[in-house]
């Protein structure tokens, strides 16, 4: 049974065709009135009469609307806003499918490339070709996306991005910083790197920095020469002459370092990535609301306490070595280097050389970065005490007389008294600075060496250990808490010395 219709159901539906047209309906639809295909003549009439009745109802509408101007202004604005509203709605819906479009795009490229690492080091990012002739020439890994770099080193490229981005001012420091005092006078400023960036350091001097051959006047920090080797080129001769280099590791800088890698024939992306492993920028650590913040005091340089430093200041200083050596060679000197110390020994008949030859050292030094310590050059002759990084030279080689005998005299007092109240030179660890001290002679002197040892075991035997100082150098570090990690185990296999080691700086 169908739904009986309402008054004012009926009402509208009259309203909206006629109530001639709604009797029709209604008796066709209670089977007064039969209905065929072929309409009835008062079918018609009454259909047509309901047109034309809907017709002039919109005519009347329109012209009370325009006879209207206020209402129909307003209709017009309706309409505006309506289409205007659609439109904005349409717009805010496309952008936010750009933005969520845009957002997936990039979280992609970050999981694939690195294009950002702060101010002043982005500069490149986005060159990511290397030369891979010269990289095989040098027996060096080559990385075809910053992603294969990331997977030998054993890191996620986020966790790359957060060890190397540069800020000016963080709530984190990934290095220890420290002070330790010189022998000279004054104090030197230490930089050691904390676990994790400490393991890239690492892994960039084991696969990178130790596939390059260093000339032969280098002798700091390189396997098989130490300061015996750096000395023993000036055993027994009539003048030797000692040249420092002042502020070694702070005058090799970000660009250089960066520069250094590029050379290698990495692409310039993958240089910044290498620069910014090695280097590091000196912090000032600020107090503010009780939350520490360090901040950066100047530009990104070699750290002393990075493991990768000595040997990339070896090869920045490669052009100076061979540039010297072949001054030396013109005015007949020995010349080798040992880190800033550089040393020269000649023969009494070239002595009218030595003033050319500082004059020009100095010019090659300041030619290729590097600053001369003013108050550091020594000329030493035969008749007077010779030494080359703390050796003795003058017949042979052997430490200094009068430092051995106060060592004797240290030892003799500790077997006498014990370990109170004893002191060598400014060491807080009494027993390491003994120790390294023997160490030292065992280098030049193997059997003095022995002795000493037999004579500080049996000391130990009667005494002891003696009790350390505590250490009262200032030491500012990460308050920030991070995770001790193990230096990652490098994927990437060591390639195989070649046969004929390449002239790396012939690449130019």
């Amino acid at each position: 049974m169908e739904e009986k219709l309402s008054r004012q159901q009926i009402y509208d539906r009259i309203r909206s065709t006629s109530k001639e047209s709604y009797i029709l309906e209604e008796m066709q639809r209670l089977g007064f009135w039969e209905s065929s295909e072929t309409p009835s003549l008062s079918e018609l009439l009454i259909k047509q009469e309901t047109t034309a009745t809907q017709e002039l109802t919109k005519l009347l509408e329109q012209d009370k609307k325009y006879n209207d101007r206020e209402a129909m202004v307003k209709e017009m604005r309706k309409a505006r806003m309506k289409l205007a509203k659609e439109k904005r709605s349409e717009t805010k819906n496309r952008n936010k499918e750009k933005s969520i479009d845009k957002a997936q795009k990039w979280k992609e490229t970050q999981e694939r490339q690195i294009i950002y690492l702060g101010e002043g080091v982005s500069a490149g990012l986005n060159h990511t070709e290397s030369d891979k002739l010269n990289l095989q020439k040098l027996n060096l890994p080559a990385f075809d996306q910053v992603t294969d770099l990331a997977s030998a080193i054993g890191l996620s490229l986020a966790e790359l991005r957060y060890l190397l981005y540069q800020r000016k001012v963080s709530k984190i420091n990934h290095y220890h910083t420290f002070e330790i005092p010189k022998k000279s006078g004054g104090k030197r400023v230490i930089s050691a790197p904390k676990s994790r960036l400490k393991a890239l350091q690492l892994w960039v001097l084991e696969h990178v920095l130790n596939n390059i051959s260093i000339n032969d006047v280098a002798h700091g920090f390189i396997k098989n020469r130490s300061i015996v080797t750096n000395a023993t080129p000036h055993l027994a001769t009539d003048i030797v002459i000692n040249v420092d280099l002042k502020d070694f590791f702070p005058t090799i800088n970000y660009k250089r370092v960066k520069g250094l890698f590029h050379k290698f024939g990495y692409s310039e992306q993958l240089a910044t990535l290498f620069a910014l492993i090695c280097t590091y920028a000196e912090t000032e650590v600020v107090e503010m609301d009780g939350v520490s913040y360090y901040v950066q005091k100047g530009n990104r340089f070699l750290p002393q306490g990075s493991p990768a430093s000595p040997a990339i200041s070896n090869l920045i200083a490669y052009r100076l070595d061979k540039k010297i050596q072949g001054l030396a060679s013109k005015f007949n000197f020995t010349y080798t280097r040992y880190a800033d110390d550089l040393s020269f020994s000649t023969s009494n008949e070239n002595e009218k050389n030595i003033a050319s030859l500082l004059f020009f050292v100095k010019k090659l030094i300041e030619a290729e970065g590097f600053t001369l310590h003013p108050e550091k050059t020594h000329i030493m002759r035969k008749g007077a005490l010779q030494k080359v990084t703390g050796i003795v030279v003058n017949e042979k080689l052997n430490i200094q007389r009068s430092q051995l005998q106060k060592f004797r005299a240290l030892l003799h007092n500790i077997e006498t008294n014990g370990w109170k109240n004893q002191k060598w030179g400014k060491a807080k660890n009494l027993i390491n600075a003994i120790e390294g001290y023997i160490n030292f002679i065992s280098m030049v002197n193997a059997e003095k060496g022995a002795k000493f040892k037999l004579q500080l075991k049996d000391i130990v035997a009667k005494f002891g250990y003696p009790i350390v100082e505590q250490e009262t150098a200032e030491v500012k570090i990460e308050t920030a808490k991070q995770e001790i990690v193990e230096p990652p185990k490098s994927k990437l296999e060591t390639p195989e010395t070649a046969s004929k080691q390449f002239d790396w700086w012939n690449i130019l």
